[in-house]
């Protein structure tokens, strides 16, 4: 016989007449197919006489469960990194305490630290998950699979684009300048623009889209990032209502002065205070941490940056 004879009936085998093959699974349809494989070479060994070989259909049902078996490793474990991430980010989306939703739901005091937390060996049951869907009103499919912390419309446009400037100010590929306002001093740019007023050496910020009866303060740094978009620089004003540690970032592009603008001008990109459920405020912290991160270190411009990683092999 030849050789691709052989190697075409190294997977086959014969019952009651019939010829089949050992599947190697790559769906549910196929798994069915697998299974059923493996039921015939365990009848055909059943019926083998005591005193007939039966290693070569042992060797073919090992073969088709070892196929089996990786397919069902392939599925792998549930990871409940999203599980993890979609609890904290809904408790803390409607003002909730982890204790209010385990006294809600009747469980135990911790099973939700225990079960949810990200990489935990045990795991949340299905019926408490199921409940957690249903109290906050998403899909158990959105719960546990999606990251809802990455939002739709502009919302989620604006996260990708703040968690790419986290990644890009992390990695030194944007250069961020401090224009003062509480740790240095004030850039005088912000006075002419009509941003900022300076008052008993504090400086009160005039954000033209809250309440003008309460008086705004800057509560750390405006920073820069210089020549962002088309000439204009991105810059960050983070501030909050006097006595209020709870606080808000302005975006806005600022651009040098003109024959038209004497003073420069500015316009809005975006303000966190859009959000009502703070998650543009919480992204945006984290965002000014890692730019204060970066106060104290080496100054290297974008482009000697990008000319030194590509000596080293790193572009």
């Amino acid at each position: 016989m030849s050789r691709q004879f052989d190697e075409y009936m190294s997977d086959k085998f014969e019952v009651d007449g019939e010829l089949h093959s050992l599947v190697s699974p790559s769906s549910l349809k196929e798994l069915t197919e697998a299974l059923n494989a493996k039921s015939l070479i365990e009848y055909q060994l059943s019926c083998l006489m005591h005193d007939e070989d039966s290693s070569g259909w042992e060797s073919l049902l090992q073969e088709q469960q070892d196929l089996i078996d990786e397919y069902i490793d392939y599925l792998g474990n549930f990871d409940n990194r999203n599980l993890a991430i979609n609890i904290a980010y809904l408790i803390q989306k409607y003002n909730m305490k982890v204790g209010d939703v385990e006294s809600l739901l009747k469980i135990s005091a911790g099973y939700i630290s225990r079960t949810a937390k990200e990489g935990s060996g045990k795991k949340m049951s299905i019926d408490i998950a199921w409940k957690m869907a249903k109290l906050f009103e998403v899909s158990l499919q959105d719960l546990v699979e999606t990251n809802m912390t990455q939002e739709k419309g502009n919302t989620g446009l604006l996260l990708q684009f703040l968690d790419k400037l986290i990644n890009q100010t992390v990695e030194g590929d944007v250069e961020w300048e401090f224009l003062g306002g509480v740790t240095y001093e004030l850039d005088d740019a912000f006075v002419r623009l009509g941003l900022i007023t300076e008052e008993n050496d504090t400086c009160v910020y005039h954000p033209d889209h809250m309440n003008e009866k309460m008086k705004w303060v800057l509560c750390d740094d405006i920073v820069t990032c210089k020549d962002f978009s088309g000439g204009a620089d991105l810059v960050i004003i983070p501030f909050s209502q006097e006595g209020d540690a709870k606080v808000k970032y302005d975006f806005l592009l600022c651009y040098d002065a003109s024959a038209h603008e004497p003073d420069g001008t500015w316009e809005k990109m975006f303000y966190t205070s859009d959000d009502p459920f703070d998650t543009l405020s919480d992204k945006a912290a984290v965002l000014y941490e890692k730019i204060r991160n970066t106060e104290f270190d080496a100054k290297v411009s974008p482009d000697i940056r990008s000319l030194i990683k590509g000596y080293l092999g790193e572009a």
